[in-house]
């Protein structure tokens, strides 16, 4: 007879660790030539929904023994909960990173292209290029550009934005990391 305790399948006095799977399965046991397996057992757990793998050998000189279902494994939920927020607080920090930004008592696009645009403007006017004459704001709305520190100042605004969207996500992802239960990982 075959049971499963803890994820532990039990035939014939041997206990063979199974698998910690995020989806039920079923376990499927066969009695097999000790040329093909050692212990003389094969074991199939198979994902509901997917295809049921059987042994490679002779099928004659095998016996079917039985099938147990098998319940997802609470770790396996855990880990694939925490990779799941992991996602979500990577794209929650890329969205944050490329929010408007306040600086020069105006609102200013931060997204990518706007960052590279503004970081090329000031990097072509340190190498002493002439600054652009003026500056279009998240409104459209042009400010004339007075020096290299007008731009800086937009950028500074950006570069302290992207630090404290990363810092957030620092601080989220170690509570991912920490949490036990599936709720303490839903909470960071």
């Amino acid at each position: 007879m075959l049971t499963i305790t803890d994820h532990i399948l039990t035939i014939d006095d041997q206990s063979i660790p199974l698998p910690h799977l995020t989806k039920p399965a079923t376990v499927r046991v066969w009695r097999v030539p000790t040329e093909y397996r050692e212990n003389g057992i094969f074991v199939s757990v198979t994902p509901i929904g997917e295809p049921q793998e059987i042994p490679a050998c002779d099928l004659r000189q095998c016996e079917y023994l039985g099938e147990a279902p098998l319940d997802p494994h609470p770790d396996a939920l855990l880990t694939e909960a925490k990779a799941a927020k992991k996602r979500q607080i990577e794209a929650e920090r890329d969205a944050a990173c490329e929010q408007p930004v306040t600086a020069l008592g105006r609102v200013w696009d931060a997204d990518k292209r706007s960052q590279e645009l503004l970081a090329s403007a000031i990097t072509l006017a340190q190498a002493g290029a002439p600054l652009p004459p003026v500056w279009r704001d998240h409104d459209n709305d042009n400010m004339s550009v007075t020096g290299i520190a007008d731009l800086l100042a937009i950028s500074g605004a950006i570069a302290a934005q992207v630090q404290q969207a990363y810092a957030t996500s620092w601080a989220r992802k170690a509570a991912v990391d920490a949490a036990t239960t599936i709720e303490e990982v839903n909470a960071a």
